[in-house]
């Protein structure tokens, strides 16, 4: 089962649902960033026809799901690793005592660095397979 949301703009083939946030969601405050929000938007193909103030079903299919939280958390980790290790390894080699944490350090910059990459690449990625898709109308 998808999520429930309701229609609160509507264009040619794509409707913006506005969902109610579940409690996973709301304690993550990834998005909203500490600011207390009930509610979230999407973007979503309307697939149903689904008009203005109508609830609908919205569903991303789960291979996507995954591809989806691979690209925003697999990547920086694998770049957080790599900073780590290399920072280790370069003041290992010049025979800096802080090794923990100028390995910390460029591992912090790592992730920076790739969330940018990830930015700047996001045209890649941004295709109409990472968008939910509205499949019906619900009855209230």
């Amino acid at each position: 089962m998808g999520e429930i949301g309701k229609v609160i703009k509507v264009n040619e083939n794509k409707i913006t649902v506005e969902l109610e946030r579940k409690e996973a969601c709301a304690k993550c405050r990834a998005c909203s960033v500490g600011m207390k929000s009930e509610t979230m938007v999407i973007e979503c193909f309307n697939s149903c026809e689904a008009k203005l103030n109508e609830k609908v079903e919205i569903v991303l299919e789960e291979k996507n799901f995954i591809q989806a939280v691979l690209i925003m958390y697999g990547i920086p980790f694998v770049f957080f690793v790599v900073g780590l290790s290399a920072g280790y390894y370069i003041s290992n080699m010049l025979n800096i005592s802080a090794k923990e944490i100028i390995g910390f350090c460029s591992g912090i910059v790592f992730v920076m660095i790739s969330y940018l990459w990830i930015r700047a690449n996001e045209h890649h990625w941004k295709n109409k397979k990472f968008i939910p898709t509205a499949i019906k109308i619900v009855e209230e």
